[in-house]
């Protein structure tokens, strides 16, 4: 027995599209089952355009909108089934009504800051721009509703990052790109009351759950900024220069330390590496070569340290993939070396257990001492100076770097 027969309360075998309907039906459950939301709400869309009396069916994309966060239009679906029913255009045998009621109630506070808020925030953003639309919001969440705590803080950015993992598609690929060890997230403890944070984080991008790539955009935005601010809260900006003259070469592993920063204070930044750029096209000075952001993570630190890998061993490795991992591994040993071996002390703690992780490749451009990144995909990029450490969406940071150099 087909489905749309087993829960029509009519014989839908009588209607001509039924048939056709309940095809994409099944496609939307099984996409949605294997965590693809996107096609779910694709298929399920296309079920209602050519059968559209299944009041479940929209509980079901309701379902969809409701994993990726788009409460609005989970709230319209919702709303929807509900009025066919009462209205008794459903021919479904059994009711979607309670678990369309239960839902909206569970989402209702959004929908509540979304419809008193939502132009006013929205005129916000296109008032201040994007930067300082998500600085102003990651303050705000910090001070307000995170206690200006660093271990709230870190908890609340955990528990979204792992959220955005379970979403899949381009949310998944920013939970693992983002720089945050896996282990953290996925193990992410409950110690601390985010609670005040995430309903006020969740209202606010309800005002833009209609266009889910701005709500992704923002919403990734906001973290990163809320991490920087995070981490350089933790310890404040005590962090001193590292005391070291000249470049950082690790001779056996034949790659060059250019930049060490530490909970977002640019402690060294390699002056005698001149040689290793070479003029683009355009004049500008290109790194003959890719870096390699290698992240070391404690408790309470975050060491970034950006290597440069000459351009014959990148190919190598990131384009043939020929022992990428154990010459990755090899040379973050060859970091705690040399930094052993030249007494510097501040860098790593002596007591600290690091987690270790990296973020790869980016090419990098310098001009007028400023130092920009920038990854393959132009979705993530560094900007890089004395005192000057940012780490954001290419767009923002290329078009800083460019016209400050």
């Amino acid at each position: 027995m087909s489905i749309f027969n087993l829960f029509s309360k009519k014989l839908t075998s009588e209607l001509s599209n039924e048939k056709e309907g309940e095809k994409y039906f099944r496609q939307a459950l099984q996409c949605s089952q294997y965590g693809n939301q996107d096609d779910a709400i694709k298929f399920f869309t296309k079920s209602l355009e050519i059968s559209p009396n299944h009041s479940a069916v929209y509980v079901n994309r309701a379902g969809c909108y409701m994993v990726q966060e788009r409460y609005l239009q989970a709230y319209d679906d919702y709303l929807h089934a509900i009025d066919m029913e009462d209205r008794g255009y459903s021919i479904d045998a059994e009711s979607s009504k309670p678990a369309a009621l239960q839902n909206m109630q569970r989402i209702q506070p959004f929908i509540a800051f979304a419809q008193e808020n939502g132009e006013g925030v929205k005129n916000q953003l296109s008032t201040d721009g994007l930067g300082h639309f998500t600085k102003r919001w990651a303050e705000v969440l910090f001070d307000q509703f995170l206690g200006s705590d660093v271990n709230t803080a870190k908890q609340f950015i955990l528990e979204e990052i792992k959220e955005l993992e379970e979403m899949g598609g381009e949310h998944q690929e920013y939970a693992l790109n983002c720089g945050v060890n896996h282990s953290d997230f996925s193990n992410v403890g409950g110690q601390f009351d985010t609670h005040k944070a995430f309903m006020m984080f969740k209202s606010v991008l309800c005002c833009f759950s209609r266009d889910p790539h701005k709500m992704f955009e923002i919403r990734t935005t906001i973290l990163n900024k809320l991490m920087s601010l995070s981490s350089s809260n933790a310890l404040g900006s005590s962090n001193q220069k590292v005391d070291y003259v000249g470049g950082m070469r690790l001779v056996e592993a034949e790659v060059d330390i250019m930049f060490i920063v530490k909970n977002g204070d640019v402690m060294y930044i390699n002056t005698d590496a001149d040689h290793l750029y070479e003029l683009d096209k355009d004049g500008d000075m290109k790194l003959d070569g890719r870096i390699v952001n290698f992240f070391f993570k404690d408790s309470n630190e975050v060491v970034e340290i950006f290597v440069a890998f000459d351009d014959q061993d990148s190919y190598s490795m990131f384009t043939m993939n020929m022992g990428r991992d154990e010459r990755l591994n090899y040379v973050a040993q060859a970091i705690f070396q040399f930094m052993g071996q030249n007494n510097i002390t501040n860098v790593f703690s002596s007591t600290a257990q690091y987690s270790s992780q990296y973020h790869y490749t980016f090419k990098l451009y310098k001009k007028n001492e400023k130092h920009f990144m920038v990854n393959n995909s132009q979705s993530h990029a560094y900007l890089i100076g004395d005192n000057l450490y940012k780490s954001n969406n290419a767009d923002e940071i290329k078009s800083e770097f460019w016209e400050m150099a």
